[in-house]
């Protein structure tokens, strides 16, 4: 198994970068959502001043919107490329695709793209209707996925592998784009006198949150595994499986640098200052955006039995 065999099986280079990109952008829209009620919020009802905080966050949400919106359209495109051959016409391909489930659901991520960004920079202009409105969008970035994968040809329980999906992508949100909304709020404290002490309120909230997605990923993991593997022996025996491993692998390590963060990384904030976390935390960022990297190759890869 080569990295280029990979690539190849998952559908080619552009399709895993651009399904990689969705990911995290996706991610990106998600975390910023949940990470303004789940850990904003409660902050500021314990007295702290959360307006610039607030608006941190919705410049970063906006920022995964944008992204989104301009990937969501190439990956239509990619798509519909990977159908035709060499000199036939690309548009009628296109329109096709758009015509059939995983297409409908691409469309549905460029529309949700596009109102979740209206709805970050509503939020950024302290506008009532900014996080409702980017809520909503990232409702829809937490469905469409389902629609586009694995789970939408499941020919039996295909309601409980739908949902499965829609479950386990709003987890990955919260945690993934949770961590990367953290470590880019953080990383904005270093400057400020009381950085230090935000930082480890931040942190100290986000422990509940990232437990409870990662409880959620594992237990929704382990029932996708079941829909898609004939047997134990899938996971060293077939590409899939192997992926599949891989990408558990990596959201162990993820995890253990989140337990160690929520054990210790609050106190170190409060005592040395933001800066003291922060390349720690996008450390740990950066583990959970292979995981979505890995995860863009494993959900284009057939899995046992279907190659």
């Amino acid at each position: 198994m080569t990295l280029s065999s990979l690539l190849s099986n998952a559908g080619g280079v552009a399709a895993v970068g651009a399904r990689a990109l969705t990911l995290a952008a996706s991610a990106g829209v998600i975390g910023a959502c949940v990470f303004r009620w789940t850990i904003v919020l409660p902050v500021g009802r314990r007295g702290l001043a959360i307006g610039n905080l607030e608006r941190g966050v919705a410049a970063a949400g906006l920022s995964a919107a944008i992204l989104l919106a301009l990937v969501a359209p190439a990956r239509i495109v990619v798509q519909a490329e990977s159908f035709v051959s060499p000199g036939d016409p690309l548009m009628p391909m296109v329109a096709r695709v758009l015509a059939s489930t995983w297409g409908l659901a691409a469309a549905a991520q460029c529309v949700a793209a596009l109102i979740a960004a209206i709805g970050f920079a509503g939020a950024r202009g302290v506008r009532r209707w900014g996080w409702p409105t980017a809520a909503g969008a990232a409702a829809g970035l937490i469905a469409a996925p389902a629609w586009m994968g694995h789970a939408a040809a499941t020919e039996r329980l295909t309601w409980l592998a739908v949902g499965t999906d829609i479950t386990h992508m709003a987890a990955a949100g919260s945690w993934a784009g949770g961590v990367l909304i953290l470590a880019l709020v953080v990383r904005s404290l270093r400057p400020q006198a009381d950085g230090g002490r935000v930082a480890g309120e931040l942190i100290a909230q986000f422990r509940v949150p990232a437990l409870a997605s990662g409880a959620i990923l594992l237990g929704t993991g382990v029932v996708s595994a079941l829909f898609r593997l004939n047997s134990p022996a899938d996971l060293y025996s077939s590409t899939y499986g192997l992926l599949l491993v891989l990408k558990l692998g990596v959201v162990a390590v993820a995890a253990a640098m989140g337990r160690k963060h929520s054990q210790t990384a609050a106190a170190q904030a409060a005592s040395g200052g933001a800066h003291s976390v922060w390349r720690s935390i996008a450390s740990e960022s950066m583990v959970l955006l292979t995981v979505l990297l890995v995860t863009a190759l494993l959900s284009g890869s057939p899995p046992p039995g279907t190659e």
